[in-house]
């Protein structure tokens, strides 16, 4: 783009590319005003409010770094935004019997407490524990917003009880807690299941959002003021033929047939962030270069886009390619040589490429705009995906939640070799994974060892809790082992290391009356239901005190 630098000092890029916008970014959001005001109005006056949006439009940039930033100028009781497929690794040994999509959102709510304490909470506890009271003397309202609600929505059959548990607590939550301000965020074509959940909880106070995508004048806006705040003035006219090329659909000969009505914001981030990657002179690309800038945008985020999706799901570029050109451009040829599964689909679905991966006649491209870039565009081109081992553990993490345990060690495996000695926490989190998978698949020696080599590598990070947790996985896996002596030992190491975690010293208790030693574990369960109300405590506190033939001061055995 063309323009006069008001200073010869460097220049950051007020483009950020395809990732959405986070609260840092905020002072480079441009052209949602209207938007943050209308829904922020919504979200105050509303019990909830649902914010849907096709997919890439901006629905998490504006929740990040337009309404919560808003908020809390404010001095609004805001959580940090939701989200209930995290890629976080808990040793699930350890947390026996929790929702990961309810573990995941809270998490998410409040990243820095235990997950131990988390998992032993409701979403309606969780958000009891966090009111106040406001000057009127009730409780003040708090802003609560879940992210990618798609995820949750979509049914997948060994998780179906955990994505009920979800929404009913989050329902439940509303109707018992009336401080609960809450905003779902859903692609559009995930808007008819979420009115579905919420015809069924009978919440009819329910609001909707629109979120469309730039018009050409809002665009035009985002350009410009992104330009001013790196202290480079474009001209209009440039301006217009940058966001005439986004909107250009074309033919295979490469004329236009027609201008988009809107501008595609994930677009825009991606040619922007090519175009000011090298600034051109004071002349300017002109028409025929700006417009080869453009194409050689979109294309290389395509091509990389691509070719994550392949190395996630171990395909061969040629073959995705086949796919590519015969699902989305329609250009015939044999049908796909790989299974296609719901989670390649989604894969694509997320990463922006595709929509209408549930319509009865297939997927398509998310915008027509693409087309061009993609029909020059063959496997050859693709880059190369570098081995990035924490994108690799995403990626492990995501398939294990899509129910591929296969993939999800392969994954792993794969994130390990490409892992440097000194990336310990990366390092870390594979043998935590790993050992979930082990536990899972009953191969508890190699559970063991790798939930060993994760405490290891958490201890030599100081970081006590994770340690405990890794422990506490350990004492688990040995009590299914029927190594119960060993089983206290790690229960009652990883107490030392996190003694005030409830879960934890559930997990002692437990290990104690398995050994027989019912006394200790009477009164170690006992005082966690002093402090916390963890189900398991209670339900094993109980069944021992039945055991013993007596009752329990302050409380009734289960009958």
């Amino acid at each position: 783009m063309a323009g006069s630098p008001a200073a010869p000092r460097q220049r950051r890029s007020p483009f950020i590319g395809p990732r959405p916008f986070t609260a840092h970014d905020e002072t480079l959001f441009f052209g949602r005003s209207d938007e943050i005001r209308l829904l922020l109005g919504l979200w105050r006056r509303n019990r909830l409010t649902i914010l849907h949006s096709d997919a890439a439009a901006g629905k998490t940039s504006l929740l990040r770094a337009g309404l919560i930033p808003r908020l809390r100028t404010d001095n609004a009781n805001v959580l940090p935004l939701g989200q209930a497929n995290s890629c976080q690794v808990w040793p699930a040994a350890a947390l026996p019997g929790h929702n990961p999509y309810v573990l995941g959102l809270l998490s998410s709510w409040d990243p820095e407490e235990s997950p131990g304490r988390l998992a032993a909470l409701s979403i309606g506890e969780f958000v009891r524990g966090r009111e106040s009271i406001g000057r009127d003397g009730e409780p003040a309202p708090i802003f609560a917003a879940v992210d990618q609600a798609e995820a949750f929505l979509r049914r997948r059959g060994p998780d179906e009880g955990h994505r009920r548990r979800l929404l009913d607590e989050l329902f439940e939550a509303l109707a018992r807690r009336s401080s609960l301000r809450l905003l779902l965020a859903v692609r559009s074509d995930h808007l008819d299941d979420l009115r579905h959940e919420v015809k069924i909880a009978d919440r009819p106070e329910c609001a909707e959002y629109q979120l469309r995508p730039l018009t050409p004048e809002a665009a035009a806006a985002v350009v410009s003021r992104s330009a001013q705040a790196v202290r480079l003035h474009v001209p209009p006219a440039e301006v217009g033929e940058l966001l005439d090329e986004l909107r250009a659909i074309r033919d295979e000969q490469g004329r236009v047939i027609r201008l988009t009505q809107a501008v595609d914001p994930l677009l825009l981030q991606v040619a922007g962030a090519r175009l000011w990657d090298e600034p051109p002179g004071p002349g300017g690309f002109g028409s025929a270069r700006l417009r080869m800038e453009v194409e050689q945008a979109l294309s290389g985020w395509c091509g990389r886009t691509l070719a994550e999706a392949a190395a996630e799901h171990e395909l061969s570029p040629p073959d995705l390619d086949a796919w590519v050109r015969r699902a989305l451009l329609h250009r015939g040829g044999a049908a796909a040589s790989f299974e296609i599964t719901d989670a390649f689909l989604h894969s694509l679905e997320d990463r922006h490429l595709i929509a209408g991966a549930r319509r009865d006649t297939g997927p398509g491209l998310r915008r027509r705009r693409l087309l061009a870039p993609l029909r020059r565009l063959d496997a050859g081109q693709w880059p190369a995906v570098p081995p990035d081992p924490a994108a690799l553990l995403r990626a492990a993490v995501r398939a294990r939640a899509e129910g591929e345990p296969g993939r999800a060690e392969r994954l792993a495996r794969r994130a390990a070799r490409a892992c440097p000695p000194k990336e310990m926490r990366v390092r870390a989190g594979i043998e935590s994974l790993l050992g979930n998978l082990f536990f899972e698949q009953r191969r508890l020696d190699e559970a063991v060892a790798s939930h060993l080599a994760a405490a290891s590598l958490f201890e030599a990070l100081d970081d006590r809790t994770s340690v405990g947790w890794a422990l506490a996985a350990i004492g688990r896996v040995s009590l299914v082992q029927g190594r119960r002596s060993t089983a206290i030992e790690h229960m009652m190491a990883a107490v030392s290391r996190v003694p005030n975690d409830p879960v934890v010293r559930t997990g002692l208790g437990q290990a104690l009356r398995a050994a027989g030693e019912s006394a200790a574990a009477l009164d170690v369960l006992t005082r966690v239901l002093e402090r916390d109300d963890v189900p398991e405590a209670r339900r094993t506190r109980d069944e021992i005190a039945r055991d013993l033939g007596r009752h329990l001061t302050g409380g009734t055995p289960d009958q």
